[in-house]
C-alpha cells in the first residue's frame, strides 16, 4: 500500500466514521437543544445515552482523530518542497491534534459513558456523579475539543492553505476559510459566547467534511502537489 492509497482510506474513515460519530452524539443527547449547549446534562441519560456515548466517543476516536494522523504525514510530505519550517510547523500541530483530542475522545469513552450509566442506579450519589461528569466534559470539549483542539486545528488548516495555494488556489482558500472558522469559534468559546461558538462549530464540520472529500480526490488523481505520494513505493519495488 501507498502513501496514496492510505491517505484516501484515512480521509474515507473521517468522513464515514465521522458523519456515524456526530448521528450517535446526536442521539446520545436525545435530540435536546440544551444538552448541545450544555453536554453535562447528558449524565441524566440513563443506559441508552451511556451506551451511545460511549460508542460516539470510540468513533471519534476513530474518525476524527487516528486517521488525521496519516493524512498530516501525507501532507507533511507533499507540502514540505513549498516550506520545510511551515510544513513541519503545520504537521506538529496536526499530530498534537490527534495526540490530546484523540485521548479526550478515549477518556470520555472509558471513563464518561460508565459516569452515565451509574447516575440513575441505585445506591449511587448522583450530585457526586453529576459533579464529576460536569468537570469531566467542561475538560474535554470545552478545554481540549473546543479550545487546545481549536488551535491546533487553525494552524494546520492556515499552514496547509498557504503552502498549497500555489498548485490548488481553490483547495487552498477553502482551507483557509476553514482555519478561520476555527479560529473564530475558538475564540467564542473563550468568551463564553456558547450559541456562536456551537453554530460556528456545526458549520466548521460541514466545511471539514468538504475539505475533506476534496483533498481525498486530489490525493487519488493525484494532482500537484500530491502526486510525490506515491514515489516512495516506486523507489522501493
Amino acid at each position: 500500500m501507498t502513501l496514496r492509497v492510505a491517505t484516501v482510506l484515512a480521509l474515507s474513515a473521517h468522513i464515514g466514521l465521522g458523519a456515524v460519530s456526530n448521528l450517535l452524539f446526536v442521539a446520545a443527547f436525545q435530540f435536546r437543544p440544551e444538552w448541545f449547549l450544555d453536554p453535562a446534562l447528558v449524565v441524566s441519560g440513563g443506559e441508552a445515552s451511556a451506551e451511545l456515548f460511549k460508542w460516539a466517543a470510540l468513533t471519534d476516536l476513530f474518525s476524527y482523530y487516528l486517521p488525521n494522523a496519516v493524512v498530516a504525514l501525507a501532507l507533511w510530505i507533499a507540502l514540505r518542497p513549498r516550506g520545510p519550517v511551515l510544513a513541519s510547523v503545520t504537521m506538529a500541530a496536526a499530530l498534537g491534534y490527534v495526540l490530546v483530542g484523540g485521548a479526550g475522545a478515549a477518556v470520555l469513552a472509558m471513563a464518561g459513558a460508565p459516569l452515565i450509566a451509574e447516575h440513575s442506579q441505585n445506591g449511587t450519589d448522583p450530585g457526586a456523579i453529576r459533579t464529576a461528569f460536569g468537570v469531566l466534559t467542561d475538560i474535554v470539549f470545552r478545554g481540549i475539543w473546543q479550545l487546545l483542539d481549536g488551535i491546533l486545528l487553525t494552524i494546520w488548516f492556515v499552514g496547509t492553505g498557504l503552502l498549497i495555494r500555489a498548485d490548488q488556489s481553490g483547495f487552498g482558500r477553502l482551507s483557509l476559510l476553514l482555519g478561520g472558522l476555527i479560529a473564530l469559534g475558538t475564540t467564542f468559546n473563550v468568551l463564553g459566547f456558547g450559541l456562536g461558538r456551537d453554530l460556528g462549530m456545526g458549520l466548521v464540520f460541514a466545511i471539514w467534511a468538504a475539505w475533506s472529500v476534496w483533498l481525498a480526490i486530489l490525493v487519488w488523481r493525484r494532482r500537484l502537489p500530491l502526486d510525490s505520494l506515491d514515489a516512495p513505493a516506486r523507489g522501493g519495488s
